[in-house]
C-alpha cells in the first residue's frame, strides 16, 4: 500500500489495521513551474498587498475560520486583501459571515484559472496561508514553497510533515 505521507500511513494502521511492513510512503510533487520571462505581471491590478488562500473552502478546509481571524485584526484587514484561489463561487453563507465580521466584498476576491495564473498568484502574494484542520498531504503547501511565498500554516494532519521548518504554525 502506497501513502503519500506517514501521517496518511499512521492512519491507515491505526483505522484498518494494516502491518506497517506493507506500507510505504511516498510524497507527492507539484507541477507549478516558475517560467518568468520577464513579462508583465497581469496581478499588478492589485492595489493592496493580499493574503492568498487556495482550493475549497468547505469544512475541514477551515475558510470560515480564516474570514474571522482576518476580521478580527482592523489593522489585518486595511493593509492586505484576501486573495481567494478556486473554481467555487463564493457562496451566500459567506457572504453573510463577512458582512457579520465587517469585511468588506471588495477586500475578499474570488479569482481562477490555469497553473500560469496560479503560479503569479503565489509569486505575488505577501502570505500564503493555510488553515486546514487536516490533510493528508498538502500539494498546495509545496506549490507555495516551491515559488518562494511565505507560508503560514495550521499545525494538523500532515502539514507540519509536509512543510517541515519552511512555515509559521498556528492552532486552527
Amino acid at each position: 500500500v502506497i501513502c503519500i505521507s506517514e501521517n496518511t500511513r499512521n492512519d491507515l494502521m491505526e483505522i484498518l489495521s494494516i502491518p506497517e511492513t506493507k506500507i510505504s510512503v511516498v510524497y507527492l510533487g507539484c507541477s507549478l513551474r516558475d517560467d518568468d520571462n520577464g513579462e508583465k505581471n497581469e496581478l499588478s491590478v492589485f492595489v493592496k498587498p493580499y493574503i492568498l488562500f487556495v482550493g475549497s473552502r468547505i469544512g475541514y478546509k477551515n475558510f470560515n475560520r480564516l474570514l474571522h481571524a482576518y476580521a478580527s485584526s482592523r489593522n489585518l484587514m486595511e493593509k492586505f486583501d484576501l486573495v481567494c484561489f478556486g473554481e467555487e463561487s463564493i457562496s451566500e453563507q459567506e457572504m453573510d459571515l463577512m458582512s457579520t465580521f465587517g469585511i468588506l466584498k471588495e477586500n475578499v476576491k474570488l479569482l481562477h484559472g490555469d497553473d500560469r495564473k496560479l503560479t503569479l498568484l503565489y509569486k505575488s502574494a505577501t502570505l500564503f496561508v493555510y488553515p486546514s484542520l487536516y490533510e493528508g498531504f498538502g500539494i498546495p503547501l509545496i506549490e507555495a514553497m516551491s515559488l518562494g511565498c511565505p507560508v503560514a500554516c495550521a499545525n494538523a494532519g500532515s502539514i507540519p510533515e509536509i512543510a517541515d521548518d519552511a512555515a509559521e504554525y498556528f492552532d486552527p
